[in-house]
């Protein structure tokens, strides 16, 4: 990874300060904000909150039947110390079944709760990964071509981003973004097939 971004570097800084070659136009783009006003990406983002509000509800529910059930038991225990402590033995031992059938509810409650906890926050990691890993693929795709396309248009003969760009080039970020975002979901409006220019590939930060 680190030999891949010298390579980059080095390769940006030869093309913009090198002698042999001032007339060179080349434009850059904003991987991370390139994604993150991505409508699709949007869109998805707020699937996955929508899943994990869903979730954070049952979740809410089970953690409130626990804290019932807890608060139940307190009460008959309290409830048999002072059977216990006026000698009502008799009352008392009748309260014991009681106080076992309420412990061994709160016990099987308890468990549920850290089950469904692990359960739901591995679906949530599913869903995410393959959710945003999708995103991400068609993304890389077609901004590929968007980039091309603009770079044709512009007449630029190179796209890099933003992290291997330290002076000088154009900024096209805003412009992939509307053209992706125009052309509906994925911007196959844009997409027109390949042309010359840079090829560039984005991902999230």
């Amino acid at each position: 990874m680190q030999k891949k971004l010298f390579y980059f570097v080095f390769i940006a800084v030869y093309l913009i300060f090198s002698p042999t070659v001032f007339s060179f136009n080349f434009g850059y783009v904003d991987a991370g904000k390139l994604f993150n006003n991505y409508a699709e990406t949007k869109k998805t983002k707020g699937f996955l909150e929508s899943e994990k509000g869903k979730l954070q509800q049952e979740l809410d529910a089970k953690k409130k039947e626990v804290a019932d059930l807890d608060a139940k038991y307190l009460e008959i225990a309290k409830k048999l110390q002072a059977l216990r402590d006026s000698k009502k033995d008799a009352e008392a031992k009748s309260l014991e079944t009681q106080l076992r059938a309420q412990r061994e509810a709160l016990s099987k409650s308890n468990e549920e709760l850290q089950k469904f906890f692990e359960e739901s926050q591995k679906r949530l990691y599913q869903l995410e990964d393959d959710k945003m890993g999708k995103l991400t693929k068609v993304l890389d795709e077609r901004v590929d071509n968007v980039i091309k396309q603009i770079a044709t248009s512009k007449q630029l003969e190179a796209v890099f981003e933003k992290r291997f760009c330290y002076f000088g080039g154009v900024d096209i970020t805003e412009e992939v973004i509307a053209t992706l975002n125009a052309g509906g979901p994925g911007g196959t409006n844009a997409a027109a097939g390949p042309a010359n220019g840079a090829k560039k590939k984005t991902k999230p930060e």
